[in-house]
């Protein structure tokens, strides 16, 4: 049965929100935050790659390892690639080796980050991990 007028609850939809309303909302609305919790899987370490500089060498521009001080070449920080599980789903992560060295497989954790640009595409960049 339908009910009558006088027992439905009321909402004044068209009543303006105050400013404190607004700002929470467009906080919320921008705020740049990725959570992931789940089971850790598998764990796969890249190797480090060398980086590289562009130099000029007889009128050709070519790539050259890049050196420090001592002469010696540089790499960047390897990468780790972690397989998370969670209720309803999978998916890999990829984390810096020193972000993804405490991390043992089969415990759960909380992965807290942002979104950002990683090579031209828009990834998850984790900062801190907190075991569950």
């Amino acid at each position: 049965m339908a009910k009558q007028k006088d027992e439905m609850i009321e909402t004044d939809y068209d009543a303006q929100p105050n400013q404190d309303d607004m700002r929470k909302y467009m906080e919320n609305y921008n705020r740049n935050e990725v959570r992931i919790a789940g089971t850790v899987r598998d764990i796969f370490v890249t190797e480090p790659k060398q980086k590289m500089k562009k130099e000029v060498i007889d009128g050709v521009e070519k790539k050259v390892p890049a050196l420090d001080e001592h002469g010696n070449p540089t790499f960047y920080e390897s990468s780790a690639y972690v397989t998370v599980s969670f209720y309803g789903g999978e998916m890999q992560l990829n984390l810096k080796q020193s972000l993804s060295a405490p991390l043992v497989i089969g415990r759960r954790y909380m992965f807290e980050g942002t979104k950002g640009l990683n090579y031209g595409s828009i990834q998850d960049k984790f900062h801190s991990i907190t075991q569950l």
